[in-house]
């Protein structure tokens, strides 16, 4: 698993020069749908918690609403589909049965198929419309780390795609990027501002390679959380937006690799019911991000991080940006763990927290004892729906 981690920004800049050369629209990419009514993405696992986290991205670059279903309920309920839908299939092998029946299924039902694979020979691949490649390699754990990383950067690249041919970003959100990249702009035309705000998420993209090869060589606050977390039999991760995501995409590594009973959930949606579970015995980590217009997820997540702590006495870890010291003043009466990330606060900011929580996973379940590569009764590729 680490060494697959660590393959991760070559996979980037990759990507980078295939998909989004200098100052050129997005290239290799080609969805051949004029006009996109609604999007599904369907997957399953670690995929499908890739598409959960993107679609808040893509939905509000693209301007088109954006559905994420289990691939192996989407194949059997008889889902209603046009010819105006666009229906992407995330599937590493590109063998994944039940993501295979679902594409039969939208391919059947008349819509667009698109697949986003790590294998241009596999059926899914070249049974959809049009594919794109994630160039993520052989992933020599079973647990994807490098998949699931590329998977996301690949999504976040179809959001700035369908952006760029659509020009749907608003003069409104470009002032907004520009401002975030540390300078008021004076108003432009919405086309010109779409172009601003596509250029300013492709410079995101590029600098990603050297950002993670930083995280990858900075674990001393890593490997204190692994030493506090890894005994523990069940934990609580938390996130709010695209964080959510993310926090499923947690409870599944720490499943597959730990063998504990984690659980990701939205952070809002816990207090309605599920904080009663929550005791002392049951640390949550939660997930808090600010960027641009999610702003109110942010506040709201600090809000609620700390209702868990005054009313269930919760030990919390808090994975934040390193440079956002409001979280550290709000909750300085309480005993709280923090997990800090250079430069987080940022649409692409799961990236950086999904290779600082798989080292996370990685070092808890090597401190367990147990085969984080080969965990025990899991397969690369599920071929049985």
């Amino acid at each position: 698993m680490l060494s697959d981690i660590k393959d991760e920004p070559e996979i980037f800049k990759k990507l980078a020069e295939v998909y989004l050369p200098t100052e050129k629209p997005v290239q290799n990419l080609n969805i051949n749908l004029e006009k996109i009514s609604k999007i599904y993405i369907i997957a399953s696992g670690s995929s499908r918690n890739a598409g959960n986290i993107t679609r808040y991205f893509i939905e509000s670059v693209a301007q088109i609403p954006v559905t994420v279903e289990h691939a192996s309920e989407f194949s059997v309920r008889n889902p209603v589909l046009s010819s105006n839908d666009l229906v992407i299939f995330v599937s590493q092998s590109g063998e994944t049965s039940d993501v295979l029946a679902a594409l039969q299924v939208a391919k059947t039902k008349g819509a667009y198929t698109f697949a986003v694979t790590n294998n241009e020979a596999s059926t899914i691949h070249t049974t959809a419309d049009s594919a794109m490649f994630i160039y993520a390699g052989k992933e020599t754990s079973i647990p994807a780390t490098k998949s699931f990383a590329s998977q996301l950067v690949c999504l976040y690249i179809i959001g700035i795609y369908l952006a760029e041919k659509n020009n749907t970003i608003s003069g409104e959100q470009a002032d907004c990027e520009q401002r975030l990249e540390g300078g008021l702009c004076p108003p432009v035309m919405p086309f010109m501002a779409s172009n601003q705000a596509i250029e300013s998420y492709k410079q995101k993209i590029y600098r990603m390679p050297e950002k993670i090869e930083k995280l990858i060589s900075n674990t001393e606050e890593i490997e204190k959380i692994a030493q506090k977390l890894h005994d523990k039999k069940s934990l609580i991760i938390l996130g709010r937006g695209q964080n959510f995501g993310l926090a499923e995409e947690r409870s599944l590594k720490i499943k597959e690799t730990c063998y504990v009973n984690a659980s990701g959930y939205p952070t809002g949606e816990f207090l309605h019911g599920h904080l009663a579970m929550l005791d002392e015995n049951s640390p949550v980590i939660s997930i808090i991000t600010k960027y641009g217009h999610d702003e109110a997820n942010y506040t709201l997540s600090i809000g609620n991080t700390m209702q868990l702590i005054k009313k269930r006495n919760a030990d919390v870890v808090i994975v934040k940006d390193r440079s956002d010291t409001y979280i550290n003043s709000k909750l300085s009466e309480f005993s709280v763990e923090y997990l800090n990330i250079s430069e987080f606060n940022e649409e692409f900011s799961p990236v950086y927290s999904a290779v600082v929580l798989h080292l996370l996973t990685y070092k808890m379940a090597e401190l367990l004892g147990n085969d984080v590569n080969n965990p025990r009764s899991l397969s690369k590729t599920v071929s049985a729906e």
